[in-house]
């Protein structure tokens, strides 16, 4: 999983805050920082690839950052944002509407859209960046927060809140293969509190994009199953299978290439994990529901452009190139 950490406490006391305004920069692009605090700025600032999704494991003194109409298109405009408090209490202004933010509370928000996030006192934060083609079939309500007016939502939010809040604290662990699964638990619950609170409104358009939420956790829920077939899922979900194939149809690839890619994912993070490496090819395709090791391989050269034995010795060279123990985060 790639990553990058920056601490402000390895810079020079009257260049911290200009530091870390850059960074904040590099990620989100040309927005105002302002530090609120007189004094050093001592700020911790860690960024995460998880699957599809971004996200940013933020510690900081009082601060604001804002984005307002003379900001152009940013490269984060390619997102959705949510930002969750962890500690600290802040606002969250956009569209004329204030929210405060409380530790649990969270806030999914157009970032293209101008809008400023105070933080009034020393903070801890997680932002979390959605792909918008994630969202197709999704009406998403301008500044959607943890507000809850129903037992229902309230029950929903607290659940994706505590979930966020979990990832947080694993985030630095966690290694690639559980990326894309991870990714799609948080966008599952994510939609299943914009789909609760938009029931009756425009059910057409919302319900197969949840089916295709749950279909995604459930492919990897159950990768390892040799069975795992089209018509077991729609059995499982209890819907047709020319429903799932119609809920689909808006995605890059099949239902059943979503699984077979899926496999090979994690089977490519086995190959180049030293925790695997006394395992064979063959134990590895057949863990994660190949039942032939010929077809696994065929697939896997055609997708990644080598052998599966020969993806291992690449990996297993650049292992030995590294300086032992260098976990040195990438940017």
């Amino acid at each position: 999983m790639k990553r990058f950490h920056f601490d402000t406490r390895g810079e020079e006391p009257s260049y911290r805050a200009a530091h870390w305004g850059h960074v904040n920069r590099d990620y989100f692009g040309n927005l105002g920082v302002q530090c609120l605090d007189d004094g050093p700025f001592d700020a911790e600032f860690a960024a995460y690839e998880v699957g599809p999704m971004r996200m940013y494991r933020i510690d900081a003194p009082a601060h604001r950052v804002w984005r307002d109409e003379a900001v152009r298109e940013l490269p984060s405009d390619e997102y959705y944002k949510l930002v969750l408090q962890l500690d600290g209490h802040a606002q969250i202004l956009q569209h004329d509407r204030a929210f405060d933010l409380r530790p649990g509370d969270w806030s999914l928000y157009d970032p293209q859209v101008p809008y400023s996030i105070t933080n009034f006192e020393r903070a801890g934060l997680l932002v979390a960046q959605f792909p918008r083609r994630a969202f197709k079939g999704f009406k998403v309500p301008n500044l959607h927060t943890s507000q809850a007016h129903t037992s229902a939502l309230q029950g929903l939010s607290a659940v994706f809140g505590s979930f966020l809040r979990s990832l947080a604290e694993q985030l630095p662990t966690l290694p690639d293969a559980v990326g894309r699964p991870v990714s799609e638990t948080a966008f599952g619950l994510l939609a299943s509190t914009l789909a609760a609170e938009q029931q009756g409104m425009e059910s057409h358009t919302t319900l197969p994009a949840v089916l295709k939420l749950r279909v995604k956790q459930h492919v990897q829920a159950h990768l390892g199953e040799s069975d795992l077939t089209i018509e077991r899922i729609a059995s499982d979900l209890r819907c047709s299978k020319r429903y799932l194939h119609r809920v689909f149809e808006d995605e890059d690839c099949s239902l059943d290439r979503y699984i077979w890619l899926s496999r090979l994912e994690r089977c490519r993070a086995a190959l180049a994990s030293p925790a695997a490496a006394s395992r064979s090819i063959s134990e590895i395709a057949f863990a994660w529901g190949f039942n032939s090791s010929p077809h696994f391989c065929r697939l896997f050269k055609s997708q990644y452009g080598v052998s599966p034995s020969e993806y291992r010795q690449q990996q297993q060279a650049l292992a030995q190139r590294s300086p032992a123990g260098d976990e040195s985060p990438q940017h």
